[in-house]
């Protein structure tokens, strides 16, 4: 095991009951703050997390708040976190090194590397040295000084002097000695050639200055990241002090979550959070991901053999080889190996073994949702952490989170549900018969089985055909037809539970023996070029679950390759022809004269191979003049239908609310794709 690092520490998770579904909460009302503090009675403890150096890969360091720029103690957002602001007189030149900045001068030549780096280490620093940056011999003009401050930044002022200017140095009267003629270059970090190097912007020239403090405004404040300052002339000069000065929010903010351990090997369910906005919502972006594993790091730390060739990377501690190398003890280990050493540092590497690499960032609209969003990280797992990448595009704008949450269950409901799904490349919006398979693999003791399934299918199901459970031998002990196929039914010991524009859910005698199969037949619509058939196993009585992880569950067909088994479908004829898959209306004529007859037309269209794009559905005259703008969102490849979305029924009136003349209509649904646009119009006629 490797060592612990605990925040908070409480009671052993759980005793091996059987457990329902639960909540844990961090930050506002959580039982587990921003920082790791477990409240008291709590069934779970906290572990600090190690993230990477932003100046060494392979050092790693311990906190949540890399380079210390979230805000934990905000006194208008209490129990929340958020970015720091830069503090009035904050030189954020100072602090470019534990951000992984730097200062260099490319065009000095006549000093030793590790000199001249200290000299320009000094010229940062926030306190005097007696030291200063001097150019008082050849080689003058031209002179550059390349500052990075390690990301972007709201800069207001640059300041830079001499010696005994702004701080009096009696002993060294170079006042003098200041930089009198100069071009300042900025760059924000984002323009940038095609090698990743800045394409600099004059910002400031200045000729014969008589000022020794050279102060740049910049008003209004700008984000800046490279900053380069040029001698025009070959006047000597020297630099003591660099500085950099800026306002509002930190642009650019990550936090890391404590490892959560709860105990024993938890499933994930759904996750939401509670967030609010400072400024303009439309320039700030709050990106939310989670990784689970089964030890207590993410990181793997390697030794080599000192002075070998091509030496091998091992992952174990040189005093006790059975078990893996930790941080302490690889940060005992020299960077590079004496003669008198055996062992030396190896990379660190992410444990991709006992850890799953961090997920896409969570919708925000589903994790904001009551509803929340589905964990992504797989399970069981015993570890649980999340990450929260702040970022903005204003001074005074910022994303506040006040809470995260999650829901587990534990113990698992199996040792790992294996799942697939048959055939996986099929033909765009055609109706396709699915066999969705999962194998239970239950080995360990106390685990609890599962009577329910549910499969989130992407867009609407056509309907569910069948059921069948197998056992490890390969016998089939229920096979059940359907005969209400499309809709929620209970049929004895079968039942449809659910049936969603997104998901289905079906129940069944409960799986309790090692390698029982399920297999679920049903007919969908594949609108997306990729759609992922994710499931979860359900325990109904006592609300717990547990995700489905893709792999070769059973042999589904003849052209079932075990080694491609997945439960993702493919339809590469998404992207080509058009967007509209159908596009339905319920009448020719409609009738809007109030007496509950033909008032109202429905309709109803699929959506493909768009995520994100633009979809309208706008009402026109026969001479092309729009009379009602019926729908338009953005949205994704799906379903759309009057039945669940009331903004797709017609009433027959215009968009001021008055009837329209009787007469025919055209009824217009355009698609606006990533990599194009599509079409369809249908005729309807109005009549009294």
């Amino acid at each position: 095991m490797k060592r612990l690092l605990l925040i908070g520490l409480t009671v052993l998770l759980h005793s091996g009951a059987s457990q329902g579904r639960q909540v844990l909460l961090v930050g506002q009302d959580g039982q587990i703050s921003w920082e790791g503090d477990v409240e008291a009675g709590t069934a779970v403890q906290t572990i600090e997390p190690e993230y990477r150096s932003t100046l060494d890969p392979n050092i790693t360091e311990i906190g949540v708040a890399p380079v210390n720029l979230v805000d934990f103690a905000s006194a208008d957002f209490p129990s929340s976190i958020l970015p720091r602001r830069v503090q009035e007189g904050q030189n954020l030149a100072a602090e470019i090194a534990e951000r992984g900045g730097s200062i260099r001068a490319p065009t000095v030549f006549d000093l030793a590397e590790a000199q001249l780096q200290n000299i320009l280490v000094q010229i940062v620093s926030p306190d005097p040295t007696g030291g200063a940056f001097e150019r008082k011999g050849r080689d003058v003009l031209g002179t550059l000084l390349v500052l990075d401050l390690g990301a972007r930044f709201g800069v207001n002022q640059i300041r830079f002097f001499p010696r005994n200017t702004v701080f009096p140095s009696p002993s060294t009267p170079f006042q003098e000695d200041f930089l009198k003629n100069f071009e300042l270059q900025v760059n924000d970090g984002q323009v940038l050639t095609e090698a990743g190097n800045p394409i600099w912007e004059s910002f400031a020239v200045r000729t014969n200055s008589t000022d020794p403090i050279a102060t740049i405004e910049i008003d209004p404040p700008r984000f800046l990241r490279f900053i380069r300052l040029r001698a025009t002339s070959s006047i000597p000069f020297e630099v003591e002090k660099f500085q950099v000065f800026g306002e509002g929010f930190f642009p650019t903010v990550q936090y890391i979550s404590p490892l959560i351990d709860m105990g024993t090997p938890a499933n994930w369910g759904r996750l939401r959070w509670l967030e609010e906005t400072v400024g303009q919502a439309s320039a700030v972006q709050m990106n939310i991901r989670t990784r689970s594993g089964s030890d207590t790091s993410p990181f793997a730390y390697t030794r080599k053999r000192v002075g070998r060739q091509d030496a091998e990377e091992i992952a174990f501690s040189v005093d006790n080889p059975d078990q893996p190398l930790l941080r302490d003890e690889y940060l005992d280990l020299p960077a590079k190996g004496g003669p008198a050493d055996v062992w030396e540092r190896g990379p660190v590497r992410d444990d991709l073994a006992n850890w799953s690499p961090w997920t896409s960032p969570y919708d925000p609209v589903a994790g904001t949702s009551s509803e929340g969003a589905l964990v992504l990280s797989p399970g069981p797992r015993r570890y649980f952490q999340f990450r929260v990448d702040f970022q903005s595009d204003d001074l005074e704008s910022a994303k506040i989170l006040r809470q995260f949450s999650f829901d587990f269950t534990t113990p698992p409901l199996a040792d790992v549900l294996v799942g697939e799904i048959f055939p996986r490349e099929v033909p765009a919006a055609a109706d396709i018969s699915f066999v969705y398979a999962v194998r239970a693999e239950m080995e360990s003791g106390d685990l609890q089985g599962f009577d329910g399934f549910e499969l989130v299918t992407g867009s609407r199901i056509d309907r569910i055909e069948r059921i069948e459970l197998i056992d490890a031998q390969g016998e089939f002990f229920l096979e059940h037809d359907f005969a209400v196929q499309d809709a929620v039914v209970d049929e004895g010991d079968v039942a449809i539970t659910a049936i969603s524009e997104r998901s289905f859910a079906v129940r069944f005698p409960r799986v309790a023996a090692h390698n029982t199969v399920l297999k679920i037949h049903f007919v969908s619509r594949i609108l997306s070029y990729s759609t992922a058939f994710e499931g979860r196993g359900l325990l109904l009585e006592e609300d717990a679950f547990q995700s489905v992880q893709a792999g070769d569950a059973t042999a589904l067909d003849e052209g079932d390759i075990s080694f491609k088994s997945d439960t993702t479908v493919l339809s590469p004829a998404v992207n080509s022809g058009s967007l509209v898959g159908s596009f339905d209306l319920t009448a020719l004529v409609i009738t809007p004269n109030g007496d509950g007859i033909n008032d109202v037309l429905d309709m109803e269209c699929e959506v493909l191979a768009v995520d994100g794009g633009q979809i309208a559905v706008n009402i026109y005259d026969l001479r092309g003049r729009r009379v009602r703008r019926l729908f338009n969102i953005e949205g994704q490849s799906g379903v759309y239908s009057s039945e669940n979305l009331p903004q797709l029924r017609w009433d027959g009136t215009d968009d001021q609310g008055e009837n329209v003349a009787p007469g025919l209509y055209l009824i217009q649904l355009n698609i606006e794709g990533d990599a194009r646009a599509s079409a369809s119009t249908r005729t309807v006629g109005v009549a009294y």
